[in-house]
């Protein structure tokens, strides 16, 4: 049998390992290339509506596949008002609590989410979460910490990133919520009024909604919508929409509308 130089097989070896390590450079130069562009086509997109509004605008979005929040904000460290958008809050609140709704409280938070029912709302807040206090706590649990709470509940302050932050321990991964816990929640969100899946909607067939509206003081229309998408090729992501200043509640649907529509064929 004829013996492979000793020098020969050195030569494969080496080439062999300078094979390997040219793969995983390119592999390197690709991935942080496919990270940073989606962030710049993000921005690209977003900027035309963001920048170019005279209402107060913000944006945040999650990436599972990148484990990444895009943000961005014609409005930097302004603190919006959520309106009804803060109904899905007190309801994670009192599940992380509980972990389970009573009949009661079941027939509630239905009629809170789905309906978006002011009256619901205000009873599950003072008798089930524990008021301002309680949904404080909550923002706490879910290191919302740019997130204060009101104890006219609709006047509660945050950010799409905190929102986000929320989102994603009902559609992903939760040392907070049982996997019943986040069911309860989906299914709800996924159920929403027709006249209510405006907003971050826009352009999807497989979403969970929970919209926000109010004509408040200086604020004038605060417009915000805050939820899940899922793409026909399986991706998905959370997303949540804040804005004031509106002219219009009509003004403010359409801006999260764009921004939605621009958003959505990027996160594929």
């Amino acid at each position: 049998m004829q013996r492979v130089p000793q020098r020969t097989q050195h030569l494969h070896h080496k080439r062999g390992w300078l094979i390997l390590i040219i793969i995983i450079v390119l592999v390197a130069i690709i991935g942080i290339h496919h990270y940073t562009s989606l962030e710049a086509r993000l921005k690209s997109n977003w900027d035309r509506v963001v920048n170019t509004s005279s209402d107060n605008v913000s944006i945040a979005v999650y990436s599972p596949k990148r484990k990444r929040i895009y943000q961005s904000t014609n409005a930097p460290k302004h603190k919006f008002h959520t309106a009804s958008t803060v109904k899905v809050s007190i309801l994670a609140g009192i599940l992380a609590k509980q972990h389970s709704l009573t009949s009661n409280q079941a027939k509630l938070a239905k009629a809170m989410i789905e309906q978006s029912d002011n009256t619901a709302t205000t009873t599950l807040f003072t008798d089930s979460l524990g008021g301002q206090s309680g949904l404080q706590n909550t923002f706490k649990e879910f290191g919302m910490n740019d997130s204060v709470a009101n104890k006219s509940w609709g006047l509660t302050t945050t950010t799409p990133t905190d929102q986000v932050k929320l989102l994603n321990n009902i559609f992903y991964k939760s040392k907070l919520l049982t996997s019943q816990d986040q069911t309860t929640i989906r299914n709800l969100m996924s159920n929403v009024d027709a006249d209510q899946s405006w907003g971050i909607s826009a352009g999807s067939n497989n979403f969970a909604i929970k919209n926000g509206w109010l004509s408040y003081g200086d604020d004038d229309w605060i417009v915000n919508s805050i939820g899940y998408i899922k793409n026909k090729n399986g991706t998905d992501y959370t997303i949540a929409v804040y804005t004031d200043k509106n002219n219009s509640m009509v003004t403010g649907q359409q801006t999260i509308e764009q921004l939605a529509r621009v958003t959505k064929p990027l996160m594929k």
